[in-house]
């Protein structure tokens, strides 16, 4: 049966290169489709890192020199500093706050790319700069790599030692030990950035952490998490002049109307200095603000590529379609000499599915170059390349192979209702 499908491939070999032309460019277009899907809902659903529920920034407004509830004595740097401390230890005391700190550019879903350089004798890694004081992790919900918890996490902070997430090594052109390995050595690493008093300050080395991704969009996950105020710069200007955001948790059983709560706090109680809260907005806000562009562009590429596939389901469906009604002679002379309607159908679509499966591999070809060469370097393109291409190749041969069988099926089902006698007397 096999010989003799072979065979007639090779006799009809004319048509079957154009078909096979078809099969390869289809594939090809298909596969990008599909490894566009893969690798952006792979990267969607993967872990943050964090966790956002219940989380809320406050926007504190530093009120002007102008303004008659201006306080000149909070003006220098230790008053200022000393204000928003304050602001943090009466934000802890209320019963719906979990936990409270300020940090600069650090939150989920800020938009910063400030960068951080560090290094180790003579081997540097860049990773993203994250200040924060030591509740930060709390807030989020931050892990160690060796299942530490936020708690023990916000301890080391307080201790002044630097976080550094479990990927940072990779930031390293050259070998860089991992932080673990850092870490259980007891060893420093240095800033390069940077000088006081003419050299490199250096930080001690705390637990390495689960990385944090940038965004639900994007796997960006390695950085640097440090007290400022704590590694070698005067604390009160380090206090003032770096930490630009103030973040808070709130314990599940309060969180609701804790915006409207926190505002009607806001003219006493947390008025402390110049600093009065104007604004307090939910990180699921914030979150969904953020990412907005990212997903109008991921939902209009979506739709492209959902009209694109339909129209080569449409084409290969109508390609074997008018392939197969070509062939309403060939199936009544098949049915004259005892051929079964199962024994027919299957030699149609084992037609069409091996010729599919031998241009599958030079289709599988072209993929691994278009990889290779970054042409789908969009966004989480980079998971996994060879379980990738395999899933995305397989999902493609599967969809062709359901238009192709589709196609077959059912002008085919219609030629058999067709008398042999009737169907050879058709002039085609």
């Amino acid at each position: 049966m096999k010989k003799k499908l072979l065979r007639q491939m090779l006799n009809e070999w004319r048509t079957n290169v154009w078909l096979a032309l078809e099969f390869l460019v289809v594939s090809v277009v298909l596969w990008y489709i599909c490894d566009y899907f893969y690798a952006s809902m792979r990267t969607y659903f993967a872990p943050l890192g964090f966790e956002y529920d219940h989380c809320y920034e406050l926007t504190m407004y530093d009120i002007p020199e102008t303004s008659p509830e201006y306080r000149p004595e909070y003006a220098n740097d230790s008053a200022q500093s000393e204000a928003f401390r304050e602001i943090l230890r009466r934000l802890k005391q209320m019963p719906e706050i979990e936990a409270a700190a300020y940090s600069n550019n650090a939150r989920p879903f800020n938009g910063s790319n400030s960068g951080i350089t560090m290094g180790y004798d003579s081997v540097t890694g860049n990773a993203l700069r994250r200040f924060a004081t030591p509740d930060f992790p709390i807030i989020y919900r931050y892990r160690g790599a060796n299942g530490e918890s936020p708690e023990e996490l916000a301890a080391q902070l307080e201790e002044g030692k630097m976080l550094l997430s479990d990927n940072f090594s990779s930031s390293s052109r050259e070998p860089l030990p991992s932080v673990r390995e850092l870490k259980d050595a007891g060893k420093k690493i240095h800033y390069v950035d940077y000088k006081i008093n003419g050299e490199h300050p250096e930080a001690q080395i705390g637990s390495a952490l689960v990385p944090v991704r940038y965004d639900e969009f994007s796997d960006w996950s390695a950085f640097a998490l440090q007290d400022v105020c704590r590694d070698g710069f005067h604390p009160d200007k380090a206090m003032v002049w770096y930490y630009n955001e103030l973040t808070v948790r709130v314990r599940p059983e309060h969180d609701h109307d804790i915006a409207a709560k926190l505002m009607a706090a806001a003219p006493d109680y947390l008025h402390v200095g110049n600093n009065l809260l104007t604004n307090v907005s939910s990180l699921d806000d914030i979150r969904r603000n953020f990412q907005r562009s990212t997903t109008t562009q991921l939902r209009n590429y979506s739709a492209g590529m959902g009209f694109m596939m339909i129209n080569i389901f449409l084409g290969l469906l109508g390609t074997f379609w008018f392939r197969t009604q070509q062939r309403v002679n060939e199936i009544a002379i098949r049915r004259v000499n005892g051929a079964t309607r199962r024994g027919i159908f299957g030699r149609l679509i084992g037609e069409g599915v091996l010729l599919l499966a031998l241009v599958t591999p030079l289709a599988v070809a072209a993929d691994c170059l278009l990889t290779h060469y970054d042409i789908c370097a969009y966004y989480g393109a980079h998971h996994s390349t060879a379980l990738r291409i395999a899933v995305c190749a397989g999902t493609s041969f599967v969809l062709m192979a359901l238009m192709v069988i589709a196609g077959i099926w059912f002008p085919a089902r219609r030629a058999m209702r067709i008398e042999p006698a009737q169907a050879l007397s058709i002039d085609n």
